[in-house]
């Protein structure tokens, strides 16, 4: 990357520390005239922000999909790992966090050098610093989003000019504002589910965790190499996450040729380790500055839905004539043996004695790095290392995990590429920091399934927020649709599901149980707006709950969610678990309104007030109140009392005196007890509760939710019915 190039990066990213730090001086002071000009057209484009910041960060959601909300945030860095939700009158006082931020960012550009592993790890600095301080001009753009983007808008600006010298004296006229000069370029990969499901239940937990985890890595990965060939920055990603990626790009025939040759050599590589079932569909829009600015009104969406149209083309029309030729041309894998892990037949090794694939063998080895907490990086090279266990990259690369002190030690090797931290950067060593949830109370799914209340079962957790691509497309009016408002929302939103959810379930709200401390759960992958759990049945509902509730939190109820759990023996088919818990999502998703839960069976979808106020508060509530006092008779009534309320649509009407000799079971009895009145009372009141739920149709079927929570939550362990 040229030093011209670097140093008009190096310098909207010296404004944005200083717009942090409160120093408002410019850092374009050092540059060329060329530069100069190119500055001021990217800031003009993304918006200037001159303006003091006087006042708190609002929040993105307070105008997504029609709300007119005025909620802040209070000024904080990201690495305090607290949920910074917005709230009414958040407190404006930056002093604090500026202290912290002179101190570190200052001398961080003392001596910058114009290199671009230098400028993305500033970046990150900024991003920890400048994500809840308002760029000024516009107080729902943070200073990071503001900086980074109008970064971007630089690097674009200076390569489109290469090929389209004659606009250099004219980039701050209206008429540059109207040509394609710039891209939106997005890549989407196919099969991730299939592939991540797609093992044996032999060591599955920390499998489901490495594959996962190598998939958010490798399309990391695949964007900085897209990157290196383009000659930009980090600061040019507007979001990736969940197979997906979304990039600003300029609009020049470099780009373009380098894009079509990206994809068709990736796909090669799919096809070469994965068949078919992996893909990546990539489309892209070339665009205006008017247009990313939504002049004419909607034309900024038009953007991506012309980006989603030739994605979904690519995926319709996957391989050329060529490319199927050189699928047919594969020999056949060895038919008598199989990776033990995923069922592959090609490809093969033996790793501790285990016939595997050389993915699978690859994160095997690796496994104990990815599935740790914290201090390991993993390190991309260009070539197979001799002494560690490596995975297979795209574009001939190998991945290995390091400590802190062994990639200082790599860093002046010559197959060293890059490396990333996951939750922790190392501006000294050049990482780059994913954020990834990776909450983890246990290495086993038989020790949270054994760590459940009541019943020894697992429950598979999956979730997606409702409606997002339309909150993306259509979620802000005309008059606040833009690019800036598109990062901002992707950046908050990538937030809460790579970052923030980790304390979700490190801190409880909500418990069926009596527990304490952090939930018994794993993540399997979080990111974008999608996410699988697995853990103690009790705590994976427990954290739906809360997950739904701070959602809404963060997004100013803009945003739902919904979600299946199923529950299974810790020895079920992971597969199966998770395409059986896939469908129940799939039920609530089909809800009317959607923003529902399903638990179980298709019969039990809830939307999720009536899940929390109804099954749960009212239903569950009365029962635990009126039973934990009488549990072995309760049980055995309401284990009666189920098959009673699930009869009666088949004999078409409810059998009353049966139901009546169930609760008379459990009439208090002891007339002499000092409190026998008031037991009564509760028995009858309860009782009254019962003959008005098991009569009305949606209060019974949330009564029978309500009924196996209680029982399974009482249950001993050497009762293994299943529901």
């Amino acid at each position: 990357m040229n030093e011209p190039k670097l140093q008009l990066a190096a310098s909207v990213l010296v404004n944005g520390i200083k717009k942090i730090t409160g120093n408002g001086h410019s850092g374009a002071e050092q540059l060329s005239d060329k530069n100069k000009r190119i500055s001021e057209a990217a800031y003009s484009i993304v918006g200037n922000s001159n303006e003091p910041v006087i006042k708190s960060c609002s929040s993105i959601f307070n105008i997504l999909n029609g709300n007119s909300g005025h909620c802040g945030y209070r000024a904080a860095m990201l690495s305090e790992n607290r949920i910074n939700y917005p709230v009414a009158d958040p407190v404006a006082d930056v002093s604090e966090l500026r202290k912290k931020a002179a101190s570190v960012l200052n001398s961080s550009t003392e001596d910058l050098k114009p290199e671009a592993e230098s400028l993305n790890s500033l970046l990150e600095l900024i991003e920890n610093f400048g994500s809840y301080i308002p760029c000024g001009k516009y107080d729902d753009i943070s200073v990071f989003d503001h900086t980074k983007l109008t970064a971007a808008v630089s690097l674009c600006i200076s390569d489109w000019l290469c090929e389209n010298e004659e606009w250099e004296n004219k980039i701050n006229t209206n008429d540059f504002l109207n040509q394609k000069a710039f891209m939106i370029f997005s890549a989407d990969i196919s099969g991730i589910q299939s592939f991540i499901y797609n093992i044996s239940s032999k060591s599955a937990l920390k499998g489901l965790r490495a594959r996962s985890f190598w998939l958010e890595l490798m399309l990391e990965n695949i964007i900085d190499e897209l990157l290196g060939k383009l000659e930009l920055l980090r600061c040019n990603i507007m979001y990736t996450g969940g197979g997906h990626a979304y990039l600003i790009l300029p609009a020049t025939k470099k780009v373009r040729e380098a894009i079509d040759s990206f994809t068709k050599e990736l796909n090669y590589w799919f096809e070469d380790n994965f068949g078919t079932d992996l893909y990546i569909g990539c489309g892209f829009c070339e665009c205006s500055a008017n247009e990313l600015n939504n002049k004419p009104d909607g034309s900024y969406r038009e953007i991506f839905h012309a980006v989603g149209n030739m994605i979904s083309r690519s995926k319709i029309n996957r391989y050329s004539a060529s490319e199927i030729i050189h699928m047919n041309s594969r020999k056949p894998g060895d038919s008598e043996r199989e990776c033990v892990i995923c069922k592959r037949s090609d490809k093969l090794k033996t790793v501790n004695g285990m016939c595997c694939c050389s993915i699978c063998s690859g994160l095997l080895e690796l496994s104990d790095s990815i599935t740790d907490k914290s201090g390991v990086y993993f390190t991309v090279l260009s070539e197979k290392p001799e002494h560690a266990p490596s995975v297979i990259l795209p574009f001939d690369r190998y991945l290995v995990s390091d400590t802190h002190e062994e990639l200082k030690n790599r860093l002046n090797s010559a197959s060293y590429l890059r490396s990333y931290g996951k939750n922790v950067g190392d501006a000294e060593l050049h990482t780059t920091r994913l954020w990834v949830g990776d909450y983890c109370s246990e290495k086993e799914l038989a020790r949270l399934s054994e760590s459940s209340a009541g019943i020894d079962r697992l429950a598979v957790f999956r979730a997606d927020i409702d409606n997002l691509g339309q909150a993306f497309v259509n979620g802000f009016d005309d008059a606040h649709v833009n690019i800036m408002r598109t990062s901002e929302f992707s950046s908050k939103l990538s937030l809460f599901f790579k970052h923030d959810i980790n304390s979700i379930l490190a801190e409880p709200q909500f418990r069926l149980d009596e527990g304490s401390g952090g939930r018994n759960a794993v993540i399997i992958y979080s990111g974008g707006d999608d996410v699988f759990a697995v853990g103690s049945w009790n705590d994976i509902i427990g954290f739906a709950v809360d997950l739904q509730k701070a959602l809404g939190k963060f997004s100013l109820n803009t945003l739902t969610i919904s979600a299946g759990i199923g529950l299974y023996p810790a020895e079920y088919p992971i597969y199966e678990m998770a395409s059986e818990t896939g469908r129940l999502e799939d039920t609530s998703k089909s809800n009317p309104g959607k923003n529902s839960i399903t638990l179980f069976s298709d019969d039990s979808c809830y939307s999720w007030n009536e899940f929390s106020e109804k099954v749960i508060g009212e239903k569950y509530g009365a029962i635990r109140r009126f039973l934990d006092t009488n549990s072995e008779k309760g049980k055995a009534m309401l284990y009666n009392m189920l098959e009673l309320i699930r009869n009666r649509n088949n004999e078409n009407r409810l059998n009353i005196a049966r139901f009546a000799y169930l609760l008379a079971r459990v009439r208090p009895t002891d007339e002499k007890s000092p409190d026998f009145r008031e037991k009564i009372e509760r028995f009858d009141s309860f009782k009254k509760q019962m003959y008005a739920w098991i009569q009305n149709e949606s209060d019974a079927k949330q009564l029978i939710t309500a009924i196996y929570l209680f029982v399974y939550t009482e249950r001993e362990r050497t009762d293994n019915n299943e529901r």
